[in-house]
């Protein structure tokens, strides 16, 4: 099985898992999550195969779509996984306020849900990567490809080979957010 199916299987048994989350998860949690649209978010990591499929014959135009499904998948995961640690967020919030960015206009606590590619970055530096790592520099270059469907000056997309790699990379990044989601067996002995 290679990285593409295995990623695909994955996130179909973590999303079908999370969206009936109602009794071990929080209520807050169970709430966001019945709300999100995880079978989307399915939908749009199997999509991806379209373009593994075309490969290396992919045409430029492709190849922008192609990193616009990356960087929505890489989208979703961060915001499903603050929905997931709502409670943290929420003390993240309480703690550090507006230095994570994530104050409203009208001066309230943006949802995790409603955070923008680059608030879900910059928030998830010492959460989910340091400063300056490897993953921050992935995620980094994922979020600027991904902006190229903005394409009417030269952007760098990378080549159709890069984008084969990076879906190798976002498997890699779906293991480790899977890797921090707390155990269900967890939920099942806190009182909500």
């Amino acid at each position: 099985m290679n990285s593409y199916e295995s990623l695909v299987i994955e996130t179909n048994r973590i999303m079908d898992l999370w969206k009936n989350s109602r009794g071990f998860a929080p209520v807050d949690t169970a709430d966001k999550l019945e709300k999100a649209m995880l079978d989307l978010h399915f939908e749009i990591t199997k999509s991806l195969g379209i373009w593994i499929k075309k490969g290396l014959s992919m045409t430029k135009g492709e190849l922008v779509l192609a990193r616009v499904n990356i960087g929505a998948v890489v989208e979703s995961w961060l915001k499903f996984f603050y929905c997931i640690y709502y409670h943290d967020y929420i003390e993240s919030y309480k703690e550090k306020g507006n230095d994570y960015n994530i104050i409203s206009k009208k001066g309230k606590m943006t949802q995790p849900e409603k955070l923008s590619f680059e608030e879900l970055k910059n928030f998830s530096i010492g959460k989910l990567w340091e400063d300056k790592s490897d993953t921050l520099k992935w995620i980094e270059k994922v979020q600027h490809q991904r902006n190229s469907i903005h394409y009417f000056y030269p952007k760098d997309i990378g080549t159709q080979q890069e984008f084969l790699n990076d879906v190798e990379e976002l498997y890699k990044f779906v293991c480790d957010i899977e890797d921090r989601l707390p155990p269900i067996e967890d939920f099942y002995f806190e009182d909500y």
